[in-house]
């Protein structure tokens, strides 16, 4: 039993990650292909297939990625959980991300009059009306602060931040440590501390090595500060 608690822990955390293997439960698909699906860079869909890959989910054969039965069966359980009146998967992916089923492209104009960002604050609307005034706070505070900073940030910067803002908001806490970021988003390691370095340079978090527990990521004073003018 403590074998499967730990196995469950570490499946798939990400919204994207659950987007791609609907997806890929449809049929095998080139990494491409499923970018493009999902408007997503390539090299960014194809850093989480190879983490996927290495733990057993998703495995590489002939240009085609594919779910192997440990990832199907992870697959079915979102289907599952997610499907209602849809019975397409890519509607499914595209709801898994917050998504309308297939957007018509958006001229720049419109984009920032509608807040542009896709599923980006997704997390941070399910939570309104729920919980505590503090949670309630923290939900503003950092819906506030996200839409100063997403004109300024790359996608991949932007889900890294988004994953530490849920953080935030659930727990109340500005850091968490990089292994269980990479852990929660399913991303590559490299891949993830280039991005952190890009975050770090932007002067939006802090990288810190504590000798006993690991490198930890926080937000920067000048986020805190953000976060402290929304909640003005």
């Amino acid at each position: 039993m403590e074998a499967l608690r730990r196995e469950r822990r570490g499946g798939p955390r990400s919204r994207l990650v659950d987007a791609i293997f609907l997806l890929l439960l449809s049929r095998p698909m080139r990494s491409g292909e499923i970018a493009g699906l999902l408007e997503k860079n390539s090299q960014y869909v194809s850093s989480y297939l190879s983490y996927w890959k290495a733990r057993g989910y998703v495995e590489y054969e002939a240009g085609l990625w594919r779910l192997t039965p440990k990832g199907e069966t992870y697959a079915r359980e979102i289907y599952e959980r997610e499907s209602r009146e849809e019975d397409e998967y890519a509607a499914l992916a595209y709801k898994v991300l917050g998504l309308h089923v297939k957007p018509a492209k958006k001229g720049k104009r419109e984009e920032a009059s509608s807040g542009g960002s896709g599923g980006a604050l997704q997390f941070l609307a399910e939570q309104k009306g729920k919980g505590s005034n503090k949670l309630q706070e923290r939900v503003a505070a950092s819906t506030c602060a996200l839409n100063a900073m997403k004109e300024h940030v790359s996608e991949g910067e932007l889900e890294v931040i988004m994953s530490l803002f849920s953080h935030y908001v659930r727990w109340g806490t500005t850091y968490m440590y990089v292994d269980q970021l990479q852990e929660r988003m399913g991303a590559d390691f490299a891949w993830l501390m280039r991005t952190l370095r890009e975050l770090q340079s932007k002067g939006l978090v802090y990288l810190y090595t504590d000798p006993r527990l690991g490198m930890r990521v926080g937000f920067s004073k000048g986020l805190k500060a953000q976060i402290e003018r929304c909640q003005e």
